[in-house]
C-alpha cells in the first residue's frame, strides 16, 4: 500500500500518511482544508525517517515524466577545495532547506528557489573554530549534514551540526544563531565528526571518525535542549583484544544510525580495527569492530551485536547506514519480523532480526585461510545467504596479471596479508563503502551501491608505525587503474527482502559512493564523474541522467539526494562536489560546490 500519495493538477489535494514500516500502524487519512496551501512534505532526518529508509512517498515525479526534469535552481557553497568533499544530505523543513559543505558551513535556503536565508560559517567567525590545517582527517574534509529538532512552538526548532573539530553545535533554525555548543572530544587526538547527527526522544546522537590514527571509537548522545552529554559508548570491548590494543582499536562509527523508538534501540555499523591490516598485537575477534551494534537509546548500553568480519585484516569497514523494515520470515510467512539490513565492505548483505541480532536469512561461518600465524586470523568468517550485489570473486576480463607488479599473487578472500604482495577481491575499498542505502515499502526492496576494486595487500610482522601520510594502517594496500592491470567499476541494484535475491543491477563506470534516494517509484543515485541518474525502482530501467559538470562548478555526484514538496511542487536535490579518495584513485572526480534542485517544467 502506498503510504503518501500526492495528486497535483487537481482541484483537491489528498494525502494518505502512514508509518513507513510494514505493520507499523493504521493509515491516517488527512483530507484537504479549503483555502489551505497544498501540503508540504518534509525531509527531517538524514535518511528521511528514523528507519533510514531514504524513502519519500510522492508521485508527482514518476517513471512516466522523470525524463522531463529540469534544473530548478543552483546554490553554490563557494567551497572549491581539493581536500574537501560534498556528500551532504539536505534537510527540508516547511519550505526551508538546510545544507552543509566540507568546511562545516551550514546554509539555510528557500527550498523552492534556492535563495539564501542565513549561513553559519564557523571558520570565518573569530574564535569559533580552529583552522582546518590543524585538524587531522583521513579521507577528505567532509560533513554529511545536519538534523532538525522541532521546537516547543510551531515554526521553531534547532538545526544541529557535528563539526570536524569534535564540537556539536545547535543553531536556531530560523536565524542561524548559536544556541549551544559542546566539545565531545579533543580534535588534537586526531578524531573528527563528519557524520550527520541523528535525533530521537530528546537525544542527539553523534560519533567519531579517525580509525586510521589508532584511536578508540565513540558514540555519544547529547540532550538536545542543552547540549550536555547523556551517555558515551566506546566501540572497543576490552576482553576481545590482546593486551591494551583496545585502547587504540578504531572501530569508528562514522555514519548516521537508525533508531527504533518503540524498542528503544539505536543501530549503527562500525569500522575496521586498528591498525587496519596488521593483527599481530591485537589477537582476538576485536569487538565491536566491523559489526552492527544495537545500543539502548536511553543508556547507551549494548543490547546486542553482530560481527560481520572477525579480526578484520582487510579494512572491511561495516559503516554503511543500517536500514529498518519489516518482513515475513522466509520459512514462516505468517510471522512478521522487525528486520535490519546492512552491507559490509566484505561484500555480504546481512538481514538481521533487530530485536536480538539473529540472522533472518542464514549466515554460515565458513573456514578461511589463517597463515601466517602471527596475524592471529580468525579461522572462520560469516557468509550470508542473501545474494550479494558485490562481486566476491574475480570478474572475467578485469585483471591482467601481466601488467601487475612482478610476484603478485591472486588469492581467495580473507587470506591474511603478509610480506608477499597479494591481490584480493573485494579489496580494502571494495564492497559496500560507508554510504547510504535505502528501502521502499512499495517494492519491499533494499537499494544500495557497491564497488568492484581488487586490491593489493602487503605487511610484515612488526610494521606498526605510521606511513608517509601519518596513517597507521599496518602497512599498505592499493588499487590499480586499467593501465596498471585492473578494471574497476561500480554497481547499483535492488535486493528483494522477502527472498534475499538481487532483482536488478546496473553497472556504472566508477566504483559506487553515492547514497540513494527512493522517491515513489524512482531511485536516484550519482557517480563520481558527475552523472546523476533516476531509474525505475521496480526494474532498474534507466530513465534520466543529468551531467553535473554541465553547470558552473558542478563536480562529482557522490552526495545523498533527497526529495521534498513545497506548495505542491516536488523537488529532487543533490550535491555535486566529488569525493577526495576517488578524486585521486578513480578520476574523473571533479571538485565542485553546487547544490542542484530539479523539478518538472
Amino acid at each position: 500500500m502506498k503510504a503518501c500519495i500526492l495528486f497535483l493538477g487537481c482541484s483537491a489535494f489528498v494525502f494518505v500518511i502512514s508509518g513507513l514500516l510494514m505493520g507499523s500502524g493504521p493509515l491516517i487519512v488527512q483530507p484537504p482544508v479549503p483555502g489551505d496551501d497544498p501540503t508540504t512534505v518534509n525531509w527531517l532526518h538524514y535518511g528521511n525517517d528514523l528507519a533510514n529508509t531514504r524513502y519519500q512517498n510522492v508521485d508527482q515525479i514518476n517513471p512516466s515524466n522523470v525524463a522531463n526534469l529540469k534544473v530548478a535552481w543552483v546554490f553554490h557553497t563557494k567551497v572549491l577545495d581539493e581536500k574537501a568533499e560534498l556528500e551532504t544530505s539536505p534537510i527540508a523543513v516547511n519550505g526551508k532547506l538546510y545544507v552543509t559543505d566540507g568546511h562545516d558551513d551550514v546554509f539555510a535556503l528557500n527550498a523552492a528557489t534556492g535563495e539564501l536565508k542565513w549561513s553559519y560559517k564557523p571558520l570565518e567567525m573569530p574564535g569559533e573554530m580552529p583552522s582546518l590545517d590543524e585538524i587531522k582527517v583521513c579521507c577528505g574534509r567532509n560533513n554529511r549534514g545536519v538534523v532538525f529538532v522541532p521546537g516547543e512552538t510551531p515554526g521553531t526548532g534547532e538545526v544541529i551540526l557535528g563539526r570536524l573539530d569534535d564540537v556539536v553545535v545547535a543553531l536556531d533554525a530560523n536565524t542561524g544563531t548559536v544556541l549551544w555548543r559542546t566539545a565531545v572530544a579533543d580534535f588534537h587526538n586526531r578524531v573528527a565528526i563528519n557524520m550527520a547527527p541523528q535525533y530521537a526522544k530528546g537525544l542527539v546522537i553523534v560519533s567519531l571518525s579517525g580509525g586510521e590514527y589508532q584511536v578508540r571509537g565513540q558514540v555519544i548522545a547529547l540532550h538536545s535542549d542543552s547540549g550536555t552529554v547523556a551517555w558515551r559508548f566506546f566501540t572497543t570491548e576490552e576482553t576481545t583484544w590482546a593486551g591494551n590494543s583496545w585502547k587504540q582499536g578504531g572501530a569508528m562509527a562514522w555514519q548516521n544510525p537508525s533508531i527504533d523508538e518503540k524498542m528503544g534501540l539505536v543501530f549503527f555499523g562500525t569500522g575496521n580495527p586498528s591498525p587496519d591490516i596488521n593483527g599481530h598485537l591485537r589477537k582476538g575477534d576485536n569487538l565491536y569492530s566491523a559489526s552492527v551494534v544495537a545500543l539502548d537509546l536511553a543508556t547507551g548500553k549494548v543490547r546486542w551485536h553482530f560481527q560481520e568480519t572477525h579480526h578484520d585484516l582487510w579494512d572491511y569497514d561495516s559503516t554503511m547506514t543500517t536500514v529498518l523494515f519489516s518482513m515475513p520470515r522466509p520459512k514462516d510467512k505468517d510471522e512478521i519480523v522487525p528486520a535490519l539490513g546492512h552491507c559490509a565492505k566484505n561484500g555480504n548483505y546481512y538481514i538481521l532480526d533487530r530485536r536480538n541480532g539473529a540472522p533472518v536469512f542464514p549466515v554460515t561461518e565458513v573456514n578461511v585461510p589463517t597463515d601466517p600465524e602471527w596475524q592471529h586470523a580468525s579461522p572462520t568468517q560469516p557468509v550470508s545467504s542473501v545474494e550479494p550485489l558485490t562481486p566476491l570473486h574475480v570478474v572475467p576480463g578485469t585483471i591482467d596479471m601481466s601488467k601487475l607488479p612482478p610476484g603478485m599473487k591472486l588469492v581467495p578472500q580473507y587470506t591474511p596479508p603478509t610480506d608477499q604482495t597479494i591481490l584480493i577481491v573485494p579489496g580494502d575499498d571494495g564492497g559496500c563503502e560507508g554510504i547510504a542505502q535505502g528501502y521502499s515499502p512499495r517494492t519491499k526492496y533494499v537499494y544500495y551501491g557497491t564497488r568492484y576494486e581488487p586490491a593489493a595487500f602487503k605487511t610484515f610482522l612488526n610494521n606498526q608505525g605510521p606511513d608517509s601520510e601519518g596513517l597507521f594502517l599496518g602497512s599498505k594496500f592499493n588499487e590499480f587503474t586499467p593501465k596498471e592491470g585492473v578494471t574497476n567499476f561500480g554497481l547499483y541494484g535492488a535486493t528483494d527482502t522477502t527472498t534475499g535475491k538481487v532483482v536488478w543491477k546496473i553497472k556504472i563506470a566508477q566504483p559506487a559512493k553515492s547514497g540513494v534516494l527512493i522517491a515513489g517509484d524512482l531511485v536516484f543515485f550519482g557517480e563520481g564523474n558527475g552523472k546523476f541518474h533516476a531509474v525505475d525502482a521496480a526494474t532498474g530501467k534507466m530513465l534520466f541522467t543529468f551531467d553535473g559538470t554541465s553547470i558552473k562548478d558542478g563536480g562529482g555526484a557522490q552526495a545523498a539526494p533527497v526529495a521534498y514538496v513545497v506548495k505542491g511542487r516536488e523537488y529532487i536535490v543533490n550535491g555535486f562536489g566529488g569525493n577526495v579518495p576517488d578524486r585521486a584513485g578513480f578520476p574523473p572526480n571533479p571538485v565542485g560546490d553546487a547544490i542542484v534542485a530539479f523539478k518538472l517544467p
